[in-house]
């Protein structure tokens, strides 16, 4: 595919690869490794609960508002606020000990990744070729994968190994050359917007049933694996298996590989909606 894009295309595409490599090795390195600095602080199995769901809540509210923003002021400024707080959060895991300023911290690492993938998906969208845009997204979504392949597994040897406060210097750190490799992108120019039209069209697509019954499905979906991805690393810590937790994270991003690079191409000759 990169022999078939112009220059300056290819060049932005690999820049925005590899931020968003670096991005979600960042945030997966901690998927294994939190939950058990939670409970080495002193909280409870209830607590590392609420202190790891607590990164919704940050999702949550601030996505709609990043999304706006993404429309409004480009997409680039949503990706340096993405990549920026997932450089200063690990930070705080640094000094931070109490579980009610953890549960707000984790509430704030959440901006992270509502801008992030807010940008990322719609910068991608943009500059894409309409004839080839399914590959390339299909493509580029590999970074997720990849990145819940590396971080996690880097993770669980950093924190075994040399400790927490290397761990959490180590993640900030690949987050913040992700926001100085997102300064070089050249910002695609903001369309204008119609208001009031945009926002009505917005709210009958989300009503609709074709948009709800997908979102109660992916909501059912995101309730298991939140459950699974918060406690497996204390499950295999009660074992007693001499196993790091990352790998098992490893294993689930690398099956996924195959299928992604298969629907971004299927997806542009047989159409979106099969997938």
């Amino acid at each position: 595919m990169s022999r078939t894009i112009d220059t300056q295309l290819r060049n932005n595409l690999l820049v925005l690869f590899a931020a968003g490599l670096l991005f979600w090795s960042s945030l997966a390195s901690l998927l294994p490794t939190l939950p058990l600095y939670i409970e080495s602080v002193g909280a409870t199995k209830q607590q590392i609960g609420i202190v790891l769901g607590s990164f919704a809540i940050g999702l949550l509210l601030f996505r709609p508002l990043l999304g706006r923003l993404a429309d409004r002021r480009g997409r680039k400024i949503v990706l340096l606020i993405g990549t920026l707080v997932a450089a200063i959060a690990p930070l705080g895991y640094l000094s931070i000990k109490s579980i009610p300023l953890l549960i707000l911290l984790r509430a704030f690492h959440g901006i992270s990744i509502a801008a992030f993938t807010t940008g990322f998906n719609a910068l991608v969208a943009d500059i894409a070729p309409v004839e080839k845009r399914g590959e390339i997204i299909g493509n580029m979504s590999l970074v997720n994968p990849i990145g819940v392949a590396i971080g996690p597994a880097l993770g669980g040897y950093l924190q075994a190994g040399i400790g927490n406060q290397i761990l959490f210097l180590i993640t900030a750190e690949l987050a913040f050359v992700a926001f100085l490799g997102i300064l070089a992108i050249v910002n695609p120019p903001v369309a204008t917007q119609q208001g009031d039209t945009k926002n009505s069209q917005f709210w009958r697509i989300v009503s609709s049933p074709r948009v709800r019954t997908p979102a109660i499905i992916m909501l059912l979906v995101g309730l298991a694996f939140g459950a699974l991805h918060t406690f497996i690393p204390l499950f295999i810590k009660s074992t007693a298996v001499n196993l790091n937790p990352g790998l098992f994270y490893t294993a689930g991003a690398v099956a996924s590989f195959g299928v992604r690079i298969f629907t971004g191409k299927a997806s542009d000759r047989l159409g979106r909606g099969l997938f």
